[in-house]
């Protein structure tokens, strides 16, 4: 990616684009922005996408335009107070995200009469497979990432030390009890992930921290809701829907030996693990030329 200027490369794939618009909608206690990229048949499926940590859908603009031209409409879901969803609300949690989700896929159900896949990368694949939970309108759930955080083991994702697992309960209440007392502190990114291990190109980490549109910080309210919420839809049969996972097999964050454990866990009605060749977290971004081509094909086998 040397000398290619990302700003431009994003609104290529985007804002630029006759295909592209973009919509409000109200979804719990603010509205919130949706992104679309339409296909050239009406009646094509559907992939709404939930971003990652503290940004956006045009974040991912070239990975979702070729979605969109392989012949998907794309919903992009900017979620509570991030990207160009207006920054109304300063206290928020995940349950707000999860409600944001799934406001958008009866947002795409109502548009588009295609079949639903839910998609999300990191954070969002997260989201993704707690929205699935109940969820009887979507084909499919397409987590890149899975996490659950019951499991001491997911210490690891974080920037705290595995050795501290032995005390993880003992962390998770701490965490709940901070949500409590300070919950409208802002705290970076970097306060819980390691920035090196999300980014692995120079090039994405620095238009991370450029972008006008993402946020550089998380409520103490967000971060206890991540450990806090209750994610046993994951594990309870709740989730009705085949749930396809993606990993890259060097990702450094959400390790291929974690992934593998969460997804041991996971129940759903049918489940596919698809490890990815790739030593990056920031796939849909850093290595999207070479993972596109399986992922499409993912989609087209459950989605069509």
């Amino acid at each position: 990616m040397a000398g290619v200027d990302i700003a431009t490369l994003l609104n290529e794939h985007s804002i630029d684009l006759a295909s592209y618009s973009e919509v409000s909608i109200e979804s719990g206690r603010a509205p919130i922005t949706l992104s679309i990229w339409e296909a050239e048949q009406d009646a094509a499926p559907t992939v709404v996408f939930v971003p990652g940590t503290m940004t956006h859908p045009l974040f991912y603009s070239p990975f979702l335009d070729a979605v969109s031209r392989h012949g998907y409409h794309v919903v992009g879901v900017h979620p509570l107070s991030h990207g160009r969803s207006p920054r109304v609300v300063r206290r928020f949690t995940l349950d707000d995200m999860i409600g944001n989700v799934r406001d958008a896929v009866g947002y795409a159900c109502a548009r588009f009469p295609g079949a639903v896949g839910l998609m999300g990368s990191s954070q969002g694949g997260v989201l993704t497979l707690l929205a699935a939970g109940g969820e009887h309108r979507i084909r499919a759930a397409f987590p890149h990432n899975v996490l659950f955080t019951p499991l001491r083991e997911s210490l690891s994702v974080t920037r705290f030390p595995n050795a501290l697992g032995v005390v993880y309960p003992v962390i998770r209440r701490i965490i709940a009890v901070a949500g409590r007392v300070m919950p409208g502190l802002q705290v970076p990114m970097s306060f819980y992930l390691d920035v090196n291990k999300v980014f692995s190109e120079r090039e994405w980490r620095d238009e991370f921290y450029r972008d006008p549109l993402g946020r550089t910080a998380y409520p103490v309210s967000f971060l206890s809701s991540l450990f806090a919420t209750d994610m046993s839809v994951l594990v309870d049969g709740s989730i009705t829907c085949p749930v396809v996972a993606f990993v890259s097999t060097g990702d450094p964050l959400f390790t291929l030996g974690y992934s593998r454990l969460v997804y041991e866990r996971l129940v759903a009605p049918q489940k596919r693990l698809i490890e990815l060749p790739a030593d990056h977290h920031l796939i849909l971004n850093e290595k999207a030329e070479r993972v596109t081509p399986t992922i499409l094909a993912a989609l087209d086998d459950y989605l069509r």
